[in-house]
């Protein structure tokens, strides 16, 4: 009998596990994001790539600094940026053992934790994380630029930086030399250095610190330099010109050496060659990977990896971007409310206000397939809220579509604003394409600007890709878009805008070579948008705007389910009340969800049959014992 009990016990708790379990596995899965990312870099680019998984244990407590681009797969600033990013990892990796160059793509969703937590509020985001850093370290900021030259020389303060506060004391030595006399300098160097340089160069100059990290891995020699502003060094010994270079050997003697082309190449070449003809072996190895030593515009770099991106396009049936995609609404919807906004650390004052008048054209607007109550009890949750962290906002987009599933109707892939590789169009397209179809069918007579304000704060505010969004807020302030005072003018505004931004990425790496950025529409699909003059009509493309993003034009290509009966309706309603009761029950400080409920559910039951189980042991026990006492004894 005790067997019996024990063997049932195990098999409740074992039940009770793996229904545990798979409630987080299908918890885990039904929010993990489909829409694809592209990381920007693979393991030849010298860049290390970082996740969730790998981020802190990688750039706290090392040895090394770490200088990390948080960047965003489908943005175009970091795709046109990612070319640079890769020729300076290149140019410094030299210096691996020193500084490491890294990066994080922020549109996978695994990693939006962390990007939330780093305060990413835009891309590419560059930041330095020091030697032996250690949380709550969200690492320096550094700025951009726009050559491998500008980055190299900014990389060169941190680290000069760092050796002067008294990190680093492992590397080169690249702070300035500041004794005043040579008669001493093989006191602190090691006995397998045979000559010792000095490097003579302007204050300002980088070039010195440059050619130290460059050679520092040859045991041979060591390099030091000095600034102008040593004038009793530099006068003692007869430094007129800058730069210039002057070698001890270990037996006193001293030589002054001709830099022929005063660069960083031209100096290592300088050295090089010295040390050769004293018979010392030089790893030509060492400066393979600086070979890119001119500056390098970003802007003239032609990306090398959409040969390697490109995947193959299978479409069943024929799919023209000029269809109104509900896949590409929805998409677009997702990725904004569950990735976009949640990687804000906290939302508050004009974020706030930007946040609530987006969410409410959403929740009045947004065509979703089981009507709005998803979209609309999330506003009705923000707007009574003076502000709100990413990570909050995130559980109740997540609670929200947990209790409502299924919100989306298909799968989430792009239709028509898929790529040609997974690196182009997608979201920014999606983006577009969404506000396009607000303006055309909601804009009203006595708040005709009420969508485009709502895209102006969530651009502003929200939008990942920075220099988009600059761009944007300066075009709508060029172009009045406050001014706007009518519905037509709303539709048109935002089709000249549009336009504008076409015409400025037109043969940009971040066009998609099998979708130009035209003036659209194309004459193809609008034969009467232009006079014979070539300029537009502007009445027939407003008809063309208003025919093509109407809501009864959308387009359910891959989408399942588009009509809903009225007791799904009333299961929405429902759902909603259960929404209406978890949010207020939040207000005393719970925060249950589905999942929570179900875990409590599985360990009740499972405690109350063990506690059932263990009461039936000591009652067939006792019933045992009465009946061994009988046998024995007889009645009594």
């Amino acid at each position: 009998m005790e067997h019996l009990e024990i063997g049932l016990l195990l098999k409740l708790c074992l039940i009770g596990i793996i229904t545990i379990n798979c409630n987080a596995a299908v918890l885990k899965d039904s929010y993990q994001s489909q829409i694809s990312t592209y990381g920007l870099y693979n393991a030849s680019d010298n860049v290390v790539i970082l996740n969730v998984t790998n981020f802190k244990s990688s750039v706290y407590g090392d040895t090394k600094g770490w200088l990390v681009e948080f960047y965003n797969s489908w943005c175009g600033f970091c795709f046109r940026f990612a070319p640079l990013w890769k020729a300076f990892a290149n140019d410094v990796y030299a210096w691996k053992d020193i500084v490491v160059i890294a990066a994080i793509d922020c549109a996978d969703d695994d990693n939006n934790p962390i990007c939330r937590e780093y305060e990413i509020m835009h891309y590419p985001m560059l930041k330095y994380f020091s030697v032996n850093a250690h949380p709550p370290s969200l690492g320096l900021l550094m700025e951009k630029y726009d050559s491998v030259n500008e980055l190299r020389y900014n990389l060169i303060d941190l680290l000069e930086e760092e050796q002067q506060e008294g990190r680093g004391t492992s590397w080169p030595n690249i702070t300035p030399y500041r004794n005043y006399e040579t008669t001493n300098i093989w006191k602190a160097v090691q006995n397998s250095v045979k000559y010792f340089f000095l490097l003579f160069e302007k204050t300002d100059s980088h070039l010195g610190a440059e050619v130290i990290l460059d050679m520092y891995k040859i045991p041979s020699l060591q390099i030091r330099r000095v600034t102008s502003d040593n004038e009793l060094l530099s006068e003692t010994n007869k430094i007129t010109n800058f730069p210039s270079l002057i070698v001890f050997s270990r037996n006193d003697t001293q030589k002054s050496l001709k830099i022929r082309v005063p660069t960083r190449e031209g100096t290592y070449n300088t050295i090089k060659e010295f040390m050769i003809s004293k018979g010392e072996y030089i790893n030509e190895q060492i400066f393979v990977k600086n070979h890119s030593i001119e500056t390098v515009n970003h802007k003239s770099i032609t990306s090398t990896s959409k040969q390697s991106q490109e995947t193959e396009m299978v479409e069943n049936i024929e799919i023209t971007s000029d269809h109104l995609y509900q896949l590409d609404l929805e998409n677009t919807l997702r990725y904004s409310i569950s990735h976009e906004i949640p990687l804000h650390k906290v939302i508050k004052e004009e974020n706030m206000d930007a946040l609530k008048k987006y969410l409410n054209v959403l929740a009045e607007y947004f065509p979703l397939r089981h009507s709005n109550i998803f979209l609309e009890t999330i506003r009705d949750i923000i707007k009574k809220r003076n502000n709100i962290s990413g990570e909050e906002f995130s559980q109740i987009v997540k609670s929200t579509e947990e209790e409502m599933s299924p919100i989306y109707s298909g799968a989430s892939q792009w239709v028509g604003c898929k790529g040609s590789t997974e690196v182009y169009r997608g979201y920014t397209c999606g983006l577009w394409t969404m506000f396009h179809m607000l303006t055309v069918n909601f804009a009203i007579e006595h708040a005709p600007r009420k969508v485009l304000e709502a895209m102006h704060g969530y651009i502003k505010h929200f939008f990942g890709c920075a220099e988009c969004s600059q761009h944007f807020v300066q075009m709508a302030a060029q172009n009045k878009m406050f001014d706007v005072s009518n519905i037509n003018d709303s539709i048109l505004w935002l089709w000249s805008a549009h336009n504008e931004v076409n015409a400025r990425l037109s043969g940009d790496d971040t066009e998609d070579p099998k979708h130009k950025k035209i003036q659209y529409p194309a004459a193809e699909h609008c034969p009467n948008c232009r006079y014979e003059n070539g300029t537009w009509n502007e009445k027939n493309v407003l008809h063309y705007l208003k025919t093509k993003y109407s809501y009864k034009r959308i387009n359910y290509y891959g989408s399942t389910n588009r009509h809903r009966n009225n007791d799904d309706k009333m299961k929405i309603r429902q759902e909603r009340l259960v929404l209406n009761k978890y949010t207020n029950s939040k207000k005393l400080g719970w925060d249950f969800t589905i999942f929570d409920i179900s875990i409590c559910v599985v360990l009740y039951v499972t405690s109350a049959i063990i506690l059932i189980l263990v009461c039936i042991k000591f009652a067939v026990k006792r019933t045992y014992r009465k009946r061994a006492y009988v046998s024995l004894l007889g009645k009594i």
